[in-house]
């Protein structure tokens, strides 16, 4: 491609094709982890690629052989409604939901996208934190009107079987914003979510937080969110996110998942892992 933007490496994958597809440069990746085990593209980068060809119109994705150089023309941003994208379980589908993020503004028609996969993940910001604090930043912005997000179906790793809806409308312009002063907690809110494990969990990570956090300030709910049946997923799993108001309207955000081998959940002390997750 003449006049394509060449990058070498997998750092920064996400953000190099967003820009490309926002200013409309073609890119070309190469040396991709040439000299990994498995060498080239990951299953979730891929797939990446993939919701980028469903939400634009024209684009020219080339990939060689060992799926280590990409080339990658972008279309036009159309958006739509009614799209499904099926994300592998490697990663959390905030990987997916972040770039939508940057984009779905500025496509020609509002986009509505369903995503199945992994919901709470250690690698990702879990959706839960993905809700309460990545998706009040685009109000500061002047995006709030028909912006919602749904998690219909939460999934753990490894086998994921999680679900969101996301929609976002589109501006005609992006408002500037100014955000220096970051201020003093005011409150604390919560969520405290298991699957396909004793709901038991869920009141251990509660008290753990509240006791930690009450040190500090009076105003802390963290509520408890238990799935059950389909809802629940394909593996059992457990975890809390936690977001921290300011008194200038800042939010601060933490997680902590349980972690996950192939026997199943392994039960830390609620204590400790809560502990990691004060923000």
């Amino acid at each position: 491609m003449s006049g394509s933007l060449r990058y070498q490496g997998s750092n920064f994958f996400r953000q190099r094709l967003v820009l490309s597809t926002v200013s409309g440069r073609p890119v070309v990746i190469s040396d991709i982890r040439p000299k990994d085990e498995e060498p080239g593209m990951r299953d979730y980068e891929a797939s990446f690629v993939r919701l980028l060809d469903k939400i634009c119109d024209g684009a020219d994705i080339s990939i060689d052989e060992t799926g280590t150089t990409l080339r990658y023309k972008p279309g036009q941003i159309i958006g739509g409604s009614g799209l499904v994208h099926t994300c592998p379980p490697s990663r959390c589908l905030t990987y997916f939901l972040e770039a939508l993020l940057l984009l779905a503004p500025l496509a020609k028609q509002p986009l509505s996208v369903r995503l199945k996969g992994v919901t709470n993940s250690c690698q990702d910001v879990t959706c839960d934190t993905f809700r309460t604090a990545t998706l009040p930043l685009l109000a500061k912005f002047g995006i709030s009107e028909q912006l919602t997000f749904k998690i219909v179906k939460r999934g753990a790793p490894p086998e994921g079987g999680g679900e969101v809806l996301f929609s976002c409308p589109t501006v005609k312009a992006i408002q500037p914003v100014e955000i220096l002063n970051e201020g003093k907690v005011k409150r604390v809110r919560g969520v405290a979510y298991t699957t396909r494990v004793s709901p038991q969990f869920a009141a251990r990570m509660v008290d753990a937080a509240r006791g930690v956090l009450n040190d500090f300030l009076p105003d802390v709910w963290v509520y408890s969110d238990h799935s059950k049946g389909d809802a629940a997923g394909n593996s059992p799993g457990y975890g809390i996110s936690l977001v921290a108001e300011t008194i200038t309207g800042s939010l601060k955000s933490s997680d902590a998942c349980a972690e996950v081998d192939g026997t199943g959940v392994d039960e830390k002390d609620g204590e400790e892992d809560v502990s990691l997750a004060t923000p």
